[in-house]
Order: structure tokens, then C-alpha cells, then sequence
């Protein structure tokens, strides 16, 4: 008999169920839900909450349509979207993730806090994702966005740098990140002493690089808890979206892990070639994947399991 298992460290993240649920709760109570953007990178989920009566609406239809109230999701927003709501009396229901607020309010105070002559902020994240979009908008866009290693280029050597992260970025990565942002700063400084930002006489050397890893718990927990669920099983279903970049990165996490993993978004994807010879079989998602599509797969998988 085939074993099948779901994954226990799987399923939607604080952030991401805090706001469903809210939204969940006013539809049942006959209210409309209007959400800016995609609430959450799952097809499945956003055509489930569609069909409960949630709208989403891209950001240039507030002022034509200037709804009664708007739902912000998990990732927030930039300030310049609550003055937008403001000045069409748009109320809002802000269900921004309360990690995602406070590194918000961390990048703000940071920024205003910086010597922005010597000193310049670097966000780790993806420079079209909702969040680090609300990130920058804290600093008026004056911040430097590296999604990869091999993008440090971009940051000015000359400068001390504070670097932060999106709440959802691989912790792996942004160890790289900080190492190479590290040594790229050390190299630039020995190579040109009077450029220095510590360079002006009598001033004390300051480090060049200021890290503050602001990925979320979660986040940091999931891939060893992954790893170890993924080698209990002969066949791995990983569950997400196409469109989730988290889902993505966890995906190859997982296949590097056990090279028998397939990347699914839902039941209706499962081969069931794929079954032959395995006697035990995991299910897995990202934190955008529902437990509800999680035991969907899971159900199927005992239907056609041989």
C-alpha cells in the first residue's frame, strides 16, 4: 500500500491567512471585497475567492471606479496609495502582514536616519513584487533592489550600505548576498582609500556594510523542514502556482533534495505513471498554497494509487 503524506510545515503563511480569512469573513457577511492586485499568487485560490464575490481591481481603476472600500493584501502597499484612497474617500481595510509592516516602518526610520552622502539602503527582493514595490515607496524609490548575487554591481562601492530583505526572499541567498555585498565594499575600499566614505580626517572607520536579515520566520524554517520531509518519500508532489516565485525557489529546493519531485498547481496535473514502484509519496506547497489544495492532491493521489 501506497504511503501518502502531507507536508506539516505546508500551507498558507500567517500573513497570507490573516487577510483570506478577513476577506472570507465580509463575503460571508454580504459585503464586497475589492482587493488591489492579486491577493496571492495561486490561481486556484484567487478563482475560489472570485466565485465567492471578491473583486480585483489593478491600481488605475480606483479613480474611475472609486469603490466603497478596498482590501490591501498581505504584501501592503506604498504611502502613495492610502493618499490616493484618501483623496477619492476610498476607506481601507488593511490587511498588510504585521511582519511586512514592521519592516516598513524599519526601512523608513533607517532611511531617515542615514547619512545619505556616505550611506545608501539596498533591499534584497524582486523589484516588480508587490512588496518591495511598498518598501520603496517608504523611501521615495532612493533605495538600491538586488534580486540575485550576481547583481551587486548595481550598488555604489563608495557608500556604506544598509541592507534589508523582502519577508520572502530564500535566507540562503541572502547569506550570499550579504558575503560577496561584504567583500565587494572591502575590495573597493582597499583598492581606493580616498574614496572611502570613512575617508574625511578624524572620522572613525565605520563597518561598510550594516546587514539586517528581515526574511520572515517562516520563511527561515521552511526549507530544513522541507529538506526532511522530502527525504522521507520516494515521489514528491510540490503544489503552487506557476506565477509564485516563492513556490518556485521551494520547488527547486525540493527537486534538489529528491530528484523525484514534480511541480503541480493542482490534482488535475498528477500522471499517474508517475506512481509506479514508489511505496510512499509526499505533498508539498508554498506558502501561497492552501492546506484545502494540499489534501486535494492528496486525495486524489489515494484514488489512482495502486
Amino acid at each position: 500500500m501506497v504511503r501518502i503524506e502531507i507536508d506539516p510545515g505546508a500551507g498558507f503563511c500567517f500573513g497570507v491567512e490573516k487577510v483570506i480569512g478577513k476577506a472570507e469573513s465580509m463575503l460571508k457577511e454580504g459585503e464586497k471585497v475589492y482587493t488591489l492586485g492579486e491577493m496571492i499568487h495561486n490561481t486556484a485560490e484567487m478563482n475560489r475567492l472570485h466565485s465567492l464575490g471578491m473583486q480585483t481591481l489593478d491600481h488605475g481603476d480606483l479613480s474611475s471606479l472609486k469603490p466603497e472600500a478596498i482590501l490591501i493584501r498581505a504584501h501592503g502597499e506604498p504611502p502613495s496609495t492610502y493618499k490616493l484612497a484618501e483623496k477619492l474617500h476610498i476607506r481601507v481595510i488593511d490587511g498588510t502582514c504585521p511582519i511586512v509592516i514592521r519592516l516598513q516602518k524599519k526601512i523608513r526610520q533607517a532611511y531617515e536616519g542615514m547619512d545619505r552622502d556616505r550611506e545608501q539602503l539596498v533591499i534584497f527582493g524582486k523589484e516588480d513584487h508587490p512588496e518591495t514595490v511598498g518598501h520603496l515607496g517608504q523611501v521615495s524609490g532612493d533605495a538600491v533592489v538586488i534580486g540575485s548575487p550576481e547583481e551587486i554591481a548595481k550598488v555604489d562601492p563608495g557608500k556604506r550600505v544598509l541592507l534589508f530583505s523582502q519577508t520572502t526572499m530564500d535566507p540562503d541567498l541572502f547569506r550570499e548576498v550579504e558575503e560577496r555585498l561584504g567583500a565587494y565594499l572591502k575590495k573597493h575600499r582597499e583598492a581606493f582609500p580616498e574614496k572611502s566614505p570613512d575617508a574625511s580626517p578624524g572620522n572613525d572607520p565605520e563597518p561598510l556594510l550594516r546587514s539586517s536579515c528581515t526574511i520572515c520566520g517562516q520563511m527561515k524554517k521552511r526549507k530544513p523542514g522541507l529538506a526532511a520531509f522530502a527525504r522521507k518519500h520516494d515521489l514528491m508532489l510540490f503544489v503552487s502556482g506557476r506565477h509564485s516565485s516563492n513556490g518556485k525557489m521551494l520547488y527547486q529546493f525540493c527537486r534538489s533534495v529528491n530528484p523525484n519531485t514534480y511541480w503541480i498547481s493542482g490534482a488535475g496535473e498528477i500522471d499517474p505513471a508517475w506512481l509506479d514502484g514508489v511505496t510512499s509519496i509526499g505533498v508539498s506547497g508554498a506558502t501561497s498554497t492552501s492546506i484545502d489544495q494540499l489534501e486535494s492532491v492528496a486525495g486524489q493521489l489515494r484514488k489512482i494509487a495502486p
